[in-house]
């Protein structure tokens, strides 16, 4: 509608410049300038009607669609807990661990998290975890962690290595709960974005 109007308001400014230039057909438009009509108050609820009908339409198509499924098959849909563990997340209270979940699709994530207890040395877990639909959390049972050490020219040496395992759990607050077990504490570590 707006278009249309935007347009009438053109051809009428066209039109009165030319009829102030003396054109000798004043009120016709020149050739070529095609002018459309504004729409009437009764011509604008037929257009809704015929929206209405085309959305109720639409839903009907989707009810069949889902009735046309066999049984068992469902339209993969992401969880909306699983997409919030994405991306770069920081420990809250020290501020010396970063964490990085990138998906890697069917309900598995990849996560690196580092950690620097100073300048010389680091601790580094490496694991997949797997999205659990129950609980809404991450787990994983093969994770590697390692303590790195860095000598005075930035070499580095694994002075310590072991497999983990643990959750991360996504809390109301939008931050992670982590708990590991290569600490004995049943205390998590929190991460935010």
């Amino acid at each position: 509608m707006k278009k249309r109007i935007v347009t009438l308001l053109a051809s009428a400014t066209v039109l009165a410049m030319l009829a102030g230039c003396g054109s000798s057909e004043a009120g016709a438009a020149p050739s070529g300038v095609e002018i459309e009509s504004i729409e009437t108050a009764e011509e604008a609820p037929v257009k809704e009607e015929a929206s209405e009908e085309k959305a109720e339409e639409a839903g009907q198509s989707e009810e069949s669609a889902e009735e046309a499924k066999p049984e068992g098959e469902v339209d993969v849909v992401l969880d909306e807990g699983i997409d919030k563990y994405e991306g770069s997340w920081y420990e809250e209270i020290a501020g010396r661990g970063s964490m990085e979940i990138g998906p890697m699709g069917d309900g598995k994530y990849y996560i690196e998290v580092n950690w620097g207890s100073s300048a010389a040395e680091m601790a580094a877990w490496r694991f997949t975890a797997l999205y659990d639909n129950a609980t809404g959390d991450l787990t994983y049972d093969d994770g590697s962690y390692q303590i790195i050490t860095f000598d005075e020219n930035g070499n580095d040496t694994v002075t310590e290595e072991k497999s983990v395992h643990g959750v991360l759990h996504l809390n109301d607050e939008g931050k992670i709960e982590w708990t590991d077990s290569a600490y004995d504490s049943d205390e998590p570590s929190v991460f935010i974005k």
